[in-house]
């Protein structure tokens, strides 16, 4: 494995500012695109750019095996990033790949450039090793899915795979490698995320903000109704939801489910020291471990209204809005829930107070089975490279990808990747373990080729 040649070529892509939140760098988004499809077809891929609107294309590319293939593995991965503030905090230059101490740095190298260039070059050597006398080769037929826009919601991905969809029907199981190891050398697949529906809520009590001197006590403050409402969403000690049926369509975890999950539960004091938070709350007094994987969740991210500038203003504002999504478990349909949600808002608001809820994106949640004949194979296949048992997870965030290729394909999706906890993904100095990265491209041409 020439590693020169892979880290120059890495550092290319990580130079390529892809930030797809921000449309004044959509031109980079197009040289990313433009870089991997000049790699691909080198490669041989049989390569399709999918355009919708001005938003990131997603990439299709299609490949071969080198005789008689075994099947067809899709590879779901993505080219965009995070944006690079605060970009003071960063300690390298967060567009430079920089190698230091057994980490790789740069913006996108942990979520998701490290993982979708992992799997780019395991192909390029299995290809390179034919003839060698090594044991492998590309024993499959490769589909590589890689899209632009997963870091703004991934609002057009479903739209853009429809247009592949005689392709990616082809595939025997989609691989989705945006996720990372327990610990160091410590790996892990996950077969269940959560899903999440985002929303604005502004809460509106009259035509003008008013003199608090004059008519304190006389009117109503929207900062305080908006934060009354807000708390009765959710207790504050346990996280539980007090939404009338919320809970409705939530199912029991298996006790299966529950000693795997125990397998990677930490510590309350490991907990609050990765936090860093003073104290923790849990929905289930039993399983504690259990709160951010099997339960759903509800969290308020921002808050504004009225004078929040320096110095004084005795203001009573007309309105006050927040930001808040809830994250959910498999059987809970976003629809539905936005609507138990509504009826909630307008019950718990005094009559006469107007309000306006904006559903800002949603993701469905995703659950594979655990039993999936594609987990036991990977898992076997990361114990020989890692020379560790691989632990089974779930985790509470989401990935659309998941949910809408299982949905619209019927097909197994293995959920893994290589990062490490500390890798400071969406953060300043974002890494890469070295040993990870190699071990990772390892383990993928072990997969590739069986």
């Amino acid at each position: 494995m020439n590693k020169t040649k892979i880290l120059q070529e890495l550092s290319d892509f990580i130079a390529i500012e892809s930030v797809s939140t921000d449309p004044n760098r959509f031109g980079q988004i197009i040289n990313a695109v433009e870089l991997l499809a000049k790699k691909l077809k080198a490669l041989n891929f049989e390569v399709r750019i999918i355009k919708v609107d001005k938003v990131p294309p997603l990439i299709v590319a299609f490949r071969p095996a080198q005789g008689k293939p075994e099947k067809t593995i899709a590879v779901y991965a993505h080219y965009d990033v995070q944006p690079e503030d605060p970009i003071e905090r960063w300690k390298t230059p967060p567009f430079k790949l920089v190698v230091n101490n057994g980490k790789i740095l740069g913006r996108g190298i942990a979520d998701d450039k490290g993982h979708l260039f992992q799997n780019i070059v395991a192909v390029e050597e299995l290809i390179n090793d034919v003839g060698t006398g090594r044991d492998l080769s590309l024993q499959n037929n490769i589909i590589f899915i890689f899209e632009g826009e997963e870091e703004t919601g991934s609002s057009h991905l479903e739209e853009m795979i429809l247009k592949a969809k005689e392709t990616l029907a082809k595939a025997d199981v989609f691989y989705i490698t945006d996720v990372g190891m327990h610990e160091k050398n410590i790996p892990q697949i996950f077969y269940g995320l959560r899903g999440i529906i985002y929303f604005e809520l502004e809460v509106e009590t009259g035509e003008k903000d008013l003199h608090s001197g004059v008519y304190g006590n006389r009117v109503l403050n929207p900062i305080l109704l908006l934060s009354e409402l807000l708390s009765k969403i959710k207790s504050s000690e346990t996280g539980k939801i007090n939404i009338p049926h919320f809970y409705d369509d939530v199912r029991t975890s298996s006790q299966q489910e529950i000693e795997l999950l125990e397998k990677v539960a930490r510590t309350e004091s490991q907990e609050k020291k990765e936090t860093g938070t003073y104290k923790l709350v849990t929905v289930d007094e039993k399983h504690p471990h259990l709160s951010t994987k099997t339960y759903p969740s509800f969290d308020p991210h921002g808050i504004w209204s009225g004078f929040t500038e320096q110095g004084l203003k005795t203001v009573i504002p007309n309105k006050a809005a927040a930001k808040f999504s809830f994250r959910l478990v498999e059987n809970q349909e976003p629809e539905k829930i936005e609507k138990l949600v509504k009826q909630f808002i307008k019950d718990n608001l005094p009559e006469d107070v107007k309000f306006s809820l904006k559903n800002l994106g949603k993701d469905a949640p995703f659950y594979t089975d655990i039993e999936n004949p594609y987990i036991e194979k990977t898992a076997q296949v990361f114990k020989e490279v890692f020379n560790h048992e691989t632990l089974i997870n779930r985790s509470g965030g989401s990935i659309s990808a998941a949910e809408i290729l299982q949905r619209i394909f019927k097909k197994p999706v293995v959920l893994t990747g290589f990062t490490l906890p500390g890798d400071n993904i969406h953060s300043p100095n974002e890494n890469f373990d070295e040993e990870m990265f190699w071990k990772g491209i390892e383990a993928l041409k072990k997969i590739y080729s069986a």
